[in-house]
């Protein structure tokens, strides 16, 4: 800690909902001793903004709720790291995955990794016939959203059917209002903004006894268990700091390896058939403790070194595991100058 770095790096800014997140990658700048510069991404002249700071890479914090701000990004972070060739952390690809359940599920599939069955539907003729076979209960999800939201578990062959009048339109897809969430608590209401048309993301259902948060970032590995509250795990705010197996920080390597991933959370459900499937694939992730995983009653981290995974104490997460980013990318920025 403390250590100065003659490294100029860049930090997107963009919509106000994410600043806490943003501040807290400017404290680990602060803490390393790493310059840093504040570049607003929805400025109309983004592009000769990035251009004249002349960083030497970009930390970035996307808000993904919304297909039109996701789309934003992806654009964006394209010109910035494709075209103008400065490295962003997380990568691209992995902001690319970043609440984009159809991507994951693709690449999951591609690569043979256990996850829930998924069918993706953009046809609707093909949605209806698959509802009116299938068993239940379904899951039926949106493409982005976090913490549950968006999920929704359908009992019933009548239920579906409705889904997919909603999502695809009952007689033409130009009159579809799309499936709209609503507001939980306090006087309900219709988030007419956040509607998902067109296509349908359906799921088996697994019946899971809880799931499994896996973090790395770098080389330092966390885990921990998310309890389940009703039907989710994700968004419980139950938590249990009991071991994960070690076999689920094999899976992370291996994942990271495979896509050349360097921040990554894991959200894997352990089913009550003792089978483990991959939940969701995160690039951004929370860390509200300044740890993440706990040996012994002892906070701390895993590492990899010589073949295995060694624990060392302390708490690595601080300013939400931003202040690990930050050393990991400076350390990757140091690498590529050489």
């Amino acid at each position: 800690m403390g250590r100065v770095v003659t490294m100029k790096l860049g930090i997107l800014t963009s919509f106000a909902n994410i600043q806490k997140l943003v501040d807290q990658y400017c404290e680990a700048c602060k803490e390393l001793g790493v310059e840093y510069v504040l570049l607003d991404l929805l400025d109309h002249d983004w592009i000769s903004k990035i251009r004249d700071a002349k960083v030497d890479g970009i930390l970035v914090r996307v808000y993904g709720t919304l297909q039109e701000y996701k789309s934003l990004f992806d654009e964006r972070l394209y010109i910035i790291n494709e075209e103008m060739k400065i490295p962003v952390y997380p990568s691209r690809k992995e902001l690319y995955l970043y609440e984009n359940k159809r991507l994951c599920e693709y690449w999951m599939t591609l690569h043979g990794y256990p996850h829930a069955k998924t069918k993706i539907f953009y046809r609707k003729d093909e949605a209806k016939e698959f509802v009116k076979k299938a068993d239940y209960p379904l899951v039926f999800k949106t493409n982005g959203g976090a913490t549950a939201s968006g999920v929704q578990i359908v009992r019933s062959k009548a239920q579906a059917r409705r889904y997919v009048r909603q999502i695809f339109g009952a007689f033409d897809y130009r009159l579809s209002f799309g499936k709209v969430p609503w507001k939980k608590g306090g006087i309900p209401v219709p988030k007419f903004g956040m509607a998902q048309k067109h296509y349908a993301i359906i799921q088996e259902f697994i019946p899971i006894k809880w799931e499994w948060r896996i973090i790395k970032i770098g080389n330092s590995y966390f885990g921990h268990k998310k309890l389940l509250k009703g039907d989710f795990a994700s968004g419980s705010g139950l938590y249990s700091w009991d071991e994960p197996p070690v076999e689920l920080y094999y899976l992370i390597k291996d994942v990271c390896e495979k896509g050349n991933f360097n921040s990554i959370a894991l959200d894997i459900f352990e089913g009550t058939n003792d089978k483990y499937y991959i939940n969701e694939i995160q690039s951004l992730f929370g860390s509200y403790a300044p740890y993440q995983v706990k040996k012994d009653g002892k906070p701390g981290r895993y590492y990899f070194e010589n073949g295995e995974f060694k624990f060392e104490e302390g708490e690595f997460n601080r300013l939400g595991s931003n202040l690990l980013r930050v050393k990991d990318f400076v350390q990757i920025l140091e690498k590529m100058k050489q």
